[in-house]
């Protein structure tokens, strides 16, 4: 999803900080985004697309497996917090 936000702003011609100070985001989290090293909540996902007037689809543009990942077993295991 990062290359593809980037991808959209630079189509339009905006800076990483423009882009930022539009979503109200510091850049420096928008560049960790757009490197693909976090995933963004839904909300900033929303603001990003439509601040570059773009639709999620376009961002989210992927195939998954809804099938497999229904019958993949389990992988979650609770932390056990420390006393």
């Amino acid at each position: 999803m990062g290359s593809a936000i980037r991808s959209a702003r630079k189509e339009k011609k905006l800076s990483q900080a423009a882009l930022a100070y539009e979503i109200g985001m510091e850049k420096s989290n928008l560049s960790v985004i757009e490197n693909g090293k976090s995933n963004p909540q839904i909300l900033t996902v929303v603001k990003i697309c439509s601040a570059l007037e773009i639709s999620l689809d376009q961002l989210m543009n992927f195939e998954f497996d809804y099938v497999g990942f229904k019958e993949a077993k389990p992988e979650y295991e609770a932390r056990k917090h420390k006393k």
